[in-house]
């Protein structure tokens, strides 16, 4: 009797170290690999004087006195682009933290930019399996006779790479980088 005790204190021993093994080991290798998936959803262009109804708003874009008071001038022949993301994490053992965007604008949204912002509207840590929608917006100035979906035709030629970072659910300390690019847009 006391053999079967001793061998059924075994079994559970080696039991439980194979469960701890196997759940380091799938925990280490999902922790391996990217957890942010990015999607452009939208690219809606405005006119700018809907968004903005004072001169000082336009200090939220970093824009310089002179440059205010041209767009405030002129504000008919400015619009407001906003790129609408969404950012989903397809882990299911870490965070996706510390979202950045770095905007690869096309030639023809050079020409036509005056300011983008440098940073996501609201960036989140997002939960393993969980998703949010963000944006970017930017002010270009446009000729009179360009339609909005020849502007359209042009901004949805722009890329961004999305970067952040991956933090395990038992770790504090980030534990890998990652980075996507996205775009051109595709409506869908």
């Amino acid at each position: 009797m006391r053999f079967l005790n001793k061998k059924m204190l075994m079994i559970l021993f080696l039991s439980l170290i194979l469960l701890i093994s196997a759940f380091a080991f799938v925990y280490h290798n999902s922790l391996k690999n990217d957890a942010m998936v990015v999607k452009i959803k939208n690219v809606k262009v405005f006119p700018l004087k809907k968004h903005i109804t004072y001169k000082g708003a336009l200090s939220s874009y970093g824009l310089s006195e002179a440059e205010m008071e041209e767009i405030w001038t002129n504000i008919d022949d400015y619009k407001k682009v906003l790129y609408i993301f969404e950012i989903q994490n397809d882990s299911w053992l870490a965070y996706s933290v510390n979202h950045q965007i770095q905007p690869r604008f096309a030639e023809g949204t050079q020409k036509l930019l005056i300011k983008s912002e440098k940073q996501l509207l609201f960036p989140q840590n997002i939960s393993p399996g969980e998703s949010y929608t963000t944006s970017l917006s930017a002010i270009i100035k446009v000729e009179n006779d360009q339609t909005d979906q020849e502007i359209l035709d042009i901004l949805s030629k722009d890329q961004f790479t999305i970067t952040g970072e991956r933090v395990g659910i038992l770790s504090v300390e980030p534990v890998g980088k990652e980075s996507v690019t996205v775009g051109p847009f595709k409506k869908e």
